[in-house]
């Protein structure tokens, strides 16, 4: 049920107005040829109808041929225009595709999906199985509150504090769920949102809650951890209002979690850098926008899209004890985006976290495997 509100909620998020194609399904990353290049293209949505267009054209020996263009919707129509160099484009999108011409020659660009090849991998023996959509023994509210997990059609329903309003002395020992009020207690009738439901989707995914999650109990020393991860449809948002999320190591750094499909931000702040100081290695650059702040990752797919972290943490173990700087080795969506990094802060005992951002970032599918080596 969750699963289907939520592919409904993303289908409705972006329309323009009545018989525009919907931005939800327009955005994303096509696929397709020309002169016999191999055709890469991110179509960014950026609200109201309107795409940053960027292309890639894999001509051969290494070269790639780029090209900075918009999308635009009037009345029923989303069509490409712009000029890169002396090439004039012009396409037209109809049922995920693009059709035009670049300069005298014909092309198509089909949307497409993606999946990382470690999507949905099962934890091996002896991991500690972090989420799996059944048993929450493993992760705690990081902010200290009680899960509030109900069905699954109410997920985001307030759940509403009703104060309790203490005439005379405070009692002995303070009520709670299992006893009755102390004697001279009565309900107030002010109410507050407190917090909301988390729904549990079909696919054992959940919104990150307010104040993030934490592993229950800590961890050291080396370990591979796998998290799967699906940011939100937030077209009129950029840099870090995208998606925000982050995956904190016990050392207490953080591998950003962010929508950086076509999205620039600054250093380590895109999603899968070294937060806030180490990009992946996997960055392009969109000319038009100002340096710094000009880099996108190319491993990162369409917000809405089920995406994949496998990290390798690294400590140095010597006389029994686990001691220097953590390094990491890690894997987006299949793709190595660090080699073996050295991580700035000393190894320590400590939790996973799963950073609240305010964006309606949903986690699935986390495990950690010890490693004694």
């Amino acid at each position: 049920m969750l699963t289907r509100i939520l592919s409904l909620s993303i289908l409705l998020a972006g329309v323009v107005f009545a018989g525009a194609p919907n931005e939800a399904l327009v955005q994303g990353l096509y696929e397709g040829t020309l002169k016999d290049g191999k055709l890469e293209v991110r179509v960014v949505g950026q609200g109201d109808g309107k795409y940053r267009v960027l292309v890639r054209n894999d001509v051969g020996g290494g070269k790639i041929e780029k090209a900075e263009l918009w999308a635009l919707t009037a009345g029923d129509e989303v069509s490409i225009s712009g000029k890169s160099g002396e090439t004039e484009w012009k396409a037209v999108y109809a049922d995920g595709a693009f059709k035009g011409t670049a300069g005298a020659v014909a092309f198509e660009i089909k949307r497409v999906e993606r999946k990382s090849p470690t999507m949905g991998k099962a934890p091996p023996e002896g991991a500690i199985v972090l989420l799996d959509g059944k048993d929450f023994k493993e992760i705690v509210r990081a902010n200290g509150a009680e899960w509030f997990l109900g069905d699954m059609s109410k997920h985001g329903a307030p759940v509403w504090e009703v104060p309790l309003v203490m005439i005379g002395k405070d009692p002995a020992e303070w009520p709670s769920a299992e006893k009755p009020l102390p004697e001279g207690w009565k309900v107030g009738k002010e109410r507050r949102r407190a917090d909301m439901v988390i729904g549990i989707g079909e696919d054992g995914s959940i919104q990150v809650p307010k104040g993030g999650i934490n592993s229950a109990k800590p961890i050291e020393g080396s370990f591979d951890y796998h998290v799967e991860f699906m940011n939100p449809f937030q077209p009129k948002e950029h840099s870090q209002g995208r998606g925000n999320s982050g995956v904190y190591l016990p050392n207490g750094q953080e591998i950003q979690v962010l929508d950086s499909f076509g999205e620039c931000t600054y250093t380590g702040g895109g999603c899968g850098g070294l937060y806030a100081y180490q990009d992946p290695l996997t960055m392009d650059t969109i000319e038009s926008i100002k340096p710094p702040e000009n880099k996108y990752n190319l491993t990162s797919l369409p917000p809405g899209t089920w995406q994949t972290y496998d990290i390798q943490y690294r400590v140095e173990k010597k006389d029994g004890k686990w001691v220097g700087k953590p390094k990491i080795t890690v894997f987006f969506n299949g793709i190595k985006i660090h080699d073996n990094v050295e991580l700035k802060q000393d190894a320590k005992k400590g939790a996973f976290h799963l950073q609240d951002h305010g964006n309606a970032v949903r986690y699935r599918n986390i495990w950690a495997v010890p490693v004694d080596k």
